[in-house]
C-alpha cells in the first residue's frame, strides 16, 4: 500500500514537472495562438476574400467541399495515399538505419552524422537536388539504372513527370530524411539494458532473435511516437509537391495542403481555406485518437505494477 502511494506521488511530481517544462509553449499558445485559431474557425463559416469584410454564410463552405468539389476529394485521396505508403516505409527505413548504426565500430559517429545531415538541409534545396537526380534524360538515377533498362528492353522511368509514378517518386524522396527518426530510434535502442542481450546470448539467441524479441518490442514507444508525428506531418505535405511537380501530372500529386494553399492564395477564398483547415484538424485528431486507443495493444510500457 505504501509502495503504491509513493508511486502515485512520484507520478504526480513527474506530471507537474512536465507541465512546468511545457509552460512556456503553453503560455505562447494561449497568448499568441488562440486568437488566430478561433478567428479561423469563425472565418470558416464566412465568405471572405481578404478585401471586403467577412460575410457569415453558415455551413455553406463545408457543404460545397463535401458535396460539390471533386478536387477536395481528389486532394484528400492523394494525401491519404501518401500517408498510408510513406509512414510504414519511413518507419522501416528509420529502424533499419538505427539497427545498422548501433554497431560499435570505428568511425560510426561519422556515419550517423552523414545519415542525419539531410534533415538540416532546406527542403527547397533538397527538392531542387532531387529534381536533378530524377531528371529522366540526364539524371544520375536513370544513368545508374541504364543497364537494367537495357537488359529489360524498357524506356527510362519518367519518375515525377509520369502520373503512374509521381506520388511514389515523392515518397522515395521523403525517405532521404529518415535520419531524423533514426536518431530517436537509436537513442532508445542504446537505452536498452545490455543484461537482456547477455541473458539471451546465454540461451543461444542469435542477432535476429535478439532483434525480434528484445530490441523491437522495447523500441515500440519511440516507433509509436514517430508514427503519430508522421501522421501529423504526412497530412501537411506540400513543399515537395509545390516545387517538384506543381501538383501534376494530372493532379496526381495535388495534395490536400496544396489545394488549401490554392484556395487561400489563388482563389482568395479564406473562408473555404479555413473550412479545409478545420476538416484536416478533425481528420488528424480522429486518426490520432484511434491510434492512442490502440497504444496499449502495440506499445510495450514495461511490467505494470
Amino acid at each position: 500500500m505504501a509502495k503504491q502511494t509513493s508511486i502515485k506521488k512520484l507520478k504526480k511530481h513527474e506530471n507537474l514537472a512536465g507541465y512546468l517544462f511545457a509552460s512556456p509553449w503553453l503560455l505562447g499558445l494561449i497568448v499568441l495562438g488562440m486568437f488566430p485559431i478561433l478567428a479561423s474557425l469563425y472565418i470558416s463559416f464566412t465568405t471572405y476574400d481578404m478585401i471586403a469584410a467577412p460575410r457569415f454564410i453558415g455551413f455553406e463552405n463545408y457543404r460545397i467541399l463535401f458535396t460539390n468539389d471533386s478536387l477536395f476529394w481528389k486532394s484528400l485521396g492523394n494525401t491519404l495515399y501518401h500517408v498510408v505508403i510513406a509512414i510504414p516505409l519511413g518507419i522501416v527505413v528509420g529502424v533499419s538505419l538505427a539497427l545498422l548504426l548501433n554497431n560499435k565500430i570505428k568511425g560510426m559517429s561519422i556515419y550517423r552524422t552523414l545519415f542525419y545531415l539531410p534533415n538540416v538541409v532546406s527542403i527547397v534545396a533538397m527538392s531542387l537536388l532531387w529534381l536533378w537526380l530524377f531528371q529522366p534524360s540526364f539524371g544520375i538515377i536513370n544513368q545508374f539504372l541504364a543497364p537494367i533498362y537495357n537488359l529489360l528492353d524498357m524506356e527510362p522511368l519518367r519518375w515525377h513527370l509520369a502520373e503512374s509514378s509521381a506520388k511514389m517518386t515523392l515518397i522515395i524522396m521523403g525517405l532521404w530524411t529518415a535520419g531524423g527518426t533514426m536518431v530517436i530510434y537509436l537513442a532508445q535502442m542504446q537505452d536498452i539494458p545490455t543484461t537482456l542481450y547477455e541473458s539471451a546470448e546465454m540461451d543461444g539467441a542469435n542477432w535476429l532473435k535478439k532483434t525480434i524479441y528484445i530490441t523491437l518490442p522495447l523500441m515500440t514507444p519511440s516507433i509509436f511516437f514517430n508514427f503519430i508525428m508522421s501522421i501529423i506531418g504526412g497530412f501537411q505535405v506540400f513543399t515537395i509537391a509545390y516545387i517538384m511537380t506543381s501538383g501534376g501530372p494530372s493532379r496526381s500529386t495535388y495534395y490536400y495542403a496544396y489545394y488549401m494553399f490554392d484556395k487561400m492564395m489563388i482563389d482568395k477564398s479564406m473562408g473555404m481555406a479555413s473550412a479545409m483547415a478545420w476538416i484536416l484538424l478533425v481528420i488528424v485528431l480522429v486518426i490520432t485518437m484511434i491510434a492512442l486507443r490502440l497504444n496499449k495493444y502495440v506499445v510495450y510500457l514495461g511490467d505494470e505494477e
